[in-house]
């Protein structure tokens, strides 16, 4: 098993217009840059999607710290229960390392959003048939 990152910014009125392309049975899904419904279908994206991939869960919970490093400042309520500290960061770490999907969302100013999410990848336990968007470049 790998993890697979992926971060999305804006605006909550583009999500909304693309909601239909956020389902995997949207005509666009695979080109909507949108997050899409559920975490695991970031697998069917295209591999440019992917902001990174790792092969320990550590690693990957500690690129999802960083990206809510740089958007922090920029939060609604820096101080709200999403702050990934503590508890918080250890349940994240152990839900990656369990193999589980996991999404972090922020409100950034007024209209926009953040998600940072990490998709454990061959296998996903909750779309098996996913192939892995990086395959080739994997040597698979």
């Amino acid at each position: 098993m790998h993890f697979h990152g992926y971060f999305w910014r804006g605006s909550d009125r583009e999500r909304s217009r693309k909601a239909r392309d956020a389902h995997i049975d949207g005509p666009l899904f695979a080109a909507a840059d949108v997050p899409p419904v559920k975490t695991c279908w970031w697998l069917r994206k295209p591999a440019a999607r992917v902001r990174g991939t790792w092969d320990d869960a550590e690693s990957a919970a500690t690129w999802m710290v960083a990206c809510y490093e740089g958007v922090r400042a920029e939060i609604d309520d820096a101080a709200a229960f999403w702050a990934p500290t503590g508890d918080r960061c250890a349940a994240a770490l152990r839900d990656i390392a369990d193999g589980r999907d996991i999404t972090w969302q922020y409100r950034i100013g007024g209209d926009e959003r953040a998600f940072v999410s990490v998709v454990a990848c061959t296998p996903n336990a909750w779309d098996r048939e996913a192939p892995c968007p990086l395959e080739e470049e994997r040597g698979g």
